[in-house]
């Protein structure tokens, strides 16, 4: 009874030990940041959502693959508006071209987007921290 003891204990032992190691490797994520801004004066209601992606650039008119999104309820916090994409840099190719995109909606509709290719990461500048003008949709 001992030795069935020990045994369940050793295997119990050796299961949670496996179990904890698993991939302790921190992710590796990288990130790019920026600031939202707009030139109309127009306060921003409670509700505004905002939407920031950064996105593998395709051929033009098509759509990109997206690398990361943010998006968040602004809860009355007004321009310049902060934000944070984290990605996994395995995701990146050198050759390829990447942009952030914004849009504020408010009530499910767009407000305001970025009408603008605004590149990081493998632009010449290798921009991390864009600032995003974004324009105002037509009523």
């Amino acid at each position: 009874m001992k030795k069935l003891s020990f045994l369940l204990f050793a295997l119990f032992t050796a299961l949670v030990f496996t179990a904890c190691s698993g991939n302790s490797q921190p992710n590796d994520l990288a990130s790019v940041s920026g600031t939202l801004v707009y030139r109309e004066r127009l306060a921003l209601p409670e509700n505004a959502s905002v939407t920031v992606r950064l996105v593998e650039m395709k051929k033009m008119g098509s759509p990109g693959k997206e690398i990361s999104r943010q998006s968040f309820v602004t809860e009355g916090q007004q321009v310049p508006i902060h934000f944070s994409l984290n990605y996994d840099p395995s995701q990146i190719s050198l050759t390829h071209t990447y942009v952030v995109t914004a849009q504020i909606d408010v009530n499910e509709r767009p407000l305001f987007i970025t009408n603008t290719i605004n590149k990081v990461i493998t632009d010449t500048n290798h921009t991390f921290d864009p600032t995003l003008t974004l324009v105002r949709v037509g009523n």
